[in-house]
């Protein structure tokens, strides 16, 4: 006889001579227990008395921390990136139809990042941005050419403009998610744009729940305790299996389920015109104020006929949260001057660590540093000439000041012109953004 196992079972191997009688098959039973006797005696301790074998023991269970609610209050605050709307380990959302704006409009929000700047009437926390222009790497360039021509250059924020594949072959680690993340953490990056989904990961089947769970957790192990990601992706046609009529992203509900903040842009029907962002899910903040903003051509140049071309860029227009003043602002900031940009810059870094305080009795809370602090900040950051620097004296506020009389002159200068142009305040000890 043939018994699956046979072959790996000392007692079972003895009966694989085939066929076999009766009494000798009982003979080759009682050989093979002879023979292995420890084995046997094994198996029949191991059984329980109902003639079956006992489950190994269960591991025991972890011990959960229960937290009390004075315990949640004295918890330490959330940060942010972009105030009330994206924070640090969020995967967010951005998705419209195509045409809507949504690759124009992402990069607007990269580089106010990149630069610390507002956007539509939030506070942003300076870092850098890598953006992942996996759709569109020419047409990318060009964009960011109009936003540096328009808003000023960014250091802070870097274009990868290479086709990647976070697909792979959709069972194992794709490798361009190790070379994204060493890219993102060499530059210490707070936030990864990811534009468009459908692009990063080719041959995805967005409408498997399987398929797309993978591609969420991918997007989640972007993320860090420091580090957000933005997706760009496009949204459900109207009338789709989903239910949704266009309100979600594209393909299965687990992306829309999973994500921390989802953002829906819309343009007109009509042509040109204003663009919206819905706030769908915001775990940040109210998802109520909407966002506008329209898009123009930005001159880049001549081409070899002598045509004008141009590329789009975002232009902040009042609506809800956000603010034409914003805008202006933006373009303002773009033309000061270098020396008033990077104290501008360090002095956004410094108060964003902050703790609110008036710098006088009358004013409202800001968020002061002391001037010594911005002082030694200017000085690592190579602000002052070595000709302004004072050999041998510290900077850190204690006796007399590190730099001479003329660069503090200098400084006064590059404060007060920020005070002229809104971006700042001050007073003899402290300096806060506004």
């Amino acid at each position: 006889m043939s018994v699956p196992g046979m072959e790996h079972d000392p007692i079972l191997a003895a009966f694989a001579p085939d066929p076999l009688s009766e009494t000798d098959g009982a003979a080759a039973f009682n050989r093979a227990m002879d023979a292995n006797r420890p084995a046997v005696a094994r198996i029949l301790q191991e059984m329980g008395p109902e003639g079956t074998f006992a489950r190994a023991p269960a591991p025991a269970p972890r011990n959960l921390r229960l937290l009390t609610l004075a315990e949640c209050s004295g918890a330490p605050l959330r940060g942010y990136i972009v105030k009330g709307l994206i924070a640090p380990g969020d995967l967010a959302v951005m998705f419209g139809p195509p045409g809507s704006g949504k690759s124009v409009v992402a990069p607007y929000l990269a580089h106010a990042i990149a630069c610390g700047a507002r956007a539509f009437g939030r506070r942003t926390r300076r870092g850098p941005v890598l953006y992942v222009a996996a759709e569109d790497g020419a047409g990318m360039q060009q964009r960011a050419a109009a936003l540096r021509a328009v808003y000023g250059d960014a250091d802070n924020l870097r274009i990868l403009v290479e086709p990647i594949d976070l697909q792979g072959d959709g069972a194992t680690e794709p490798g361009d998610l190790a070379a994204i993340l060493a890219a993102a953490d060499r530059i210490g990056a707070v936030l990864i744009v990811i534009d468009t989904m459908a692009r990063a990961f080719p041959g995805l089947d967005e409408n498997d729940g399987r398929s797309m769970s993978r591609a969420v957790h991918i997007l989640r192990a972007l993320c860090s305790r420091t580090r957000a990601v933005l997706v760009v992706h496009h949204g459900a046609k109207a009338g789709s299996s989903n239910g949704t009529g266009g309100a979600t992203p594209r393909g299965h509900s687990v992306l829309n389920g999973d994500a921390d903040v989802t953002l829906r842009v819309e343009a007109p029907e009509d042509g040109p015109g204003a663009r919206t962002i819905h706030l769908g899910k915001n775990r940040n903040g109210v998802a109520l104020a909407d966002m506008a903003f329209t898009i123009r051509g930005e001159p880049l140049g001549v081409d070899e006929d002598g045509d004008e071309v141009t590329a789009p860029v975002a232009e902040e227009i009042e609506h809800g949260g956000g603010s034409a003043a914003d805008a202006a602002r933006r373009k303002a900031e773009a033309r000061l001057r270098d020396d008033a940009a990077l104290l501008l810059r360090e002095l956004r870094d410094l108060a964003a660590d902050a703790p609110p305080s008036r710098p006088q009795h009358d004013m409202p809370m800001v968020a002061a540093v002391e001037r010594s602090q911005l002082r030694a900040r200017l000085l690592r950051a190579g602000w002052f000439t070595e000709d302004e620097v004072r050999a041998g004296v510290p900077s850190d506020g204690n006796g007399p000041l590190p730099i001479t009389r003329p660069a503090q002159r200098r400084e006064a200068k590059a404060l007060d012109a920020l005070k002229r142009k809104g971006f700042a305040g001050f007073t003899s000890a402290q300096a806060w953004p506004t």
